[in-house]
């Protein structure tokens, strides 16, 4: 199975393949946790939302049509599941994770070697960057967790989420000017800037 394309074996799912639906769950597992975790900050919450997501995906296979990739359609299920699931429930979203886990915030913060001094500033510094991101908008996190953690291009975003690539492009410009804004004020307070 590891020589087949997305394309390919998600086809196989669509047939009832087992094997391909352990191959699928298996490529996309950890992608599909990390945006869900991204957009619901915990993990209990994001666990289900990817457990949902696969079950979705699963049922819905057959009926792909190849007209978007399957990365991006599989992003749409997840980000569209993951914010059902985030009504649902009423939380508020957060995008602060633990930070031994993979491409979490801390990433984004260069994690060299440092002095205590420095460890205190750097995680008051991750705490203000989550609680930034955890003020945008519903619409503007979903392309900013996009852009910013998973990596997609605005192609791969605007397919995903169902919208232009203009609209892609602007959300994301307004997610960054608000973050920026909304950093630029601690900064300016005498906190060590974002690198």
């Amino acid at each position: 199975m590891d020589e087949l394309s997305d394309h390919e074996i998600l086809a196989a799912v669509g047939r009832g393949d087992q094997a391909a639906q352990k191959e699928f769950f298996l490529r996309y597992r950890q992608k599909a946790y990390r945006a869900a975790y991204r957009l619901l900050g915990n993990d209990a919450d994001a666990l289900d939302a990817t457990s949902d997501a696969f079950v979705k995906v699963f049922r819905a296979a057959s009926g792909f049509r190849g007209e978007a990739s399957v990365k991006t359609w599989f992003y749409r299920i997840v980000v569209n599941t993951s914010l059902d699931l985030a009504r649902k429930r009423k939380r508020m979203l957060s995008l602060d994770g633990p930070g031994e886990e993979p491409g979490s915030l801390a990433d984004f913060i260069d994690s060299g070697q440092e002095t205590p001094p420095e460890a205190v500033l750097r995680g008051e510094m991750s705490e203000k960057i989550s609680a930034a991101i955890d003020a945008l908008g519903e619409k503007h996190r979903s392309v900013f967790v996009l852009a910013a953690v998973e990596q997609l291009s605005y192609r791969e975003i605007a397919d995903a989420l169902g919208i232009s690539i203009g609209t892609v492009m602007s959300r994301l410009f307004y997610a960054r000017k608000y973050l920026q804004k909304s950093l630029s004020m601690h900064v300016e307070a005498g906190d060590e800037p974002v690198q």
